[in-house]
C-alpha cells in the first residue's frame, strides 16, 4: 500500500512539474475517458463536449466485452469548429486485452469519414490499483501515430495519466485525472498537462451520467483553456 501511494505521488509530481487543454491523443479512444475493462459489459452511450474555441463535439459509442479477456468498441464523433458552417465526422474502432487481473493493453484506430483530416493510431497500457473498498488509482500510458494524433513537427505522440477514483456508493463515483501529453520531436511546444475532475452519477440501475471539466495548467499559452463535457451511458 505504501509503495503504491509513493508511486502515485511521484507520478503526480512529475506530471505537474513537467507541464494545456486536453490533447487529441486522449480523445482517440472508443470510451468517453480513461476507464478499466469491465467483465460482461455491453453498453451504448452519447455525450457532448466543448470549449470556447470550438462549437462542440458529439460522440456516440458502443462497447462489448466478448469474454473475460477481450473487449471491443467503436465511437462515432461529430465536430464543428467554424460556427456550424461544416460538420466533420470521425470513427474510432478499438479493443482491449486483459494481460493481468488489473492490467490491459489496447489499440484505437481513428479515421475521418468524408474528410481528409488524416488518421490516427494509438496504443495504450492501463493498470488499475485498488487500495480500499472505495479508493483506487488508474494509470495509463499511450503512444500515438499519424496525422490526426501527432503535431506537424512531431514524430509520435505520448501521453501519461493518473486518475484517483473514489467510489462513495454504487451510484456516486468521483475522479480527478492528471493527464499529460507531448510529442517526440517538438516536446517544448507540444507538452500539455490537464487537471480533469469527473463525477459519475447513477440515475437508474443501468444508466449513469458522467460530467467532466478539463483545465489546462502551468503553461501561459494554455491557462485560459477549459473544456466541459457530459455523457450518458446505458448498460445492458
Amino acid at each position: 500500500m505504501k509503495n503504491l501511494l509513493r508511486i502515485s505521488l511521484l507520478l503526480t509530481i512529475f506530471l505537474v512539474a513537467s507541464a494545456s487543454a486536453l490533447d487529441r491523443i486522449w480523445d482517440a479512444r472508443y470510451t468517453f475517458g480513461p476507464e478499466f475493462m469491465v467483465r460482461d459489459r455491453t453498453s451504448i452511450g452519447a455525450g457532448f463536449y466543448t470549449n470556447y474555441q470550438e462549437d462542440g463535439y458529439l460522440p456516440m459509442n458502443a462497447q462489448l466485452a466478448i469474454n473475460d479477456y477481450w473487449e471491443i468498441g467503436a465511437k462515432l464523433l461529430f465536430d464543428s469548429e467554424d460556427n456550424l458552417e461544416s460538420i466533420q465526422s470521425y470513427v474510432d474502432v478499438g479493443g482491449k486485452y486483459r494481460i493481468l487481473e488489473y492490467s490491459t493493453i489496447g489499440a484505437d484506430f481513428l479515421i475521418g469519414v468524408g474528410n481528409k483530416r488524416g488518421a490516427g493510431l494509438v496504443f495504450s497500457y492501463t493498470s488499475l490499483h485498488p487500495m480500499s473498498r472505495i479508493f483506487s488509482t488508474l494509470y495509463e500510458a499511450r503512444l500515438g501515430f499519424f496525422d490526426r494524433i501527432v503535431s506537424d513537427d512531431g514524430l509520435a505522440e505520448f501521453a501519461l495519466g493518473v486518475t484517483p477514483r473514489f467510489k462513495f456508493t454504487p451510484a456516486l463515483i468521483a475522479m480527478i485525472g492528471i493527464e499529460s501529453s507531448g510529442s517526440f520531436g517538438d516536446l517544448l511546444d507540444d507538452f500539455m498537462v490537464d487537471i480533469v475532475p469527473r463525477v459519475q452519477i447513477g440515475i437508474l440501475p443501468y444508466f449513469h451520467v458522467m460530467g467532466e471539466l478539463s483545465i489546462g495548467i502551468l503553461q501561459e499559452k494554455n491557462n485560459d483553456r477549459m473544456r466541459l463535457g457530459v455523457y450518458g451511458i446505458l448498460e445492458f
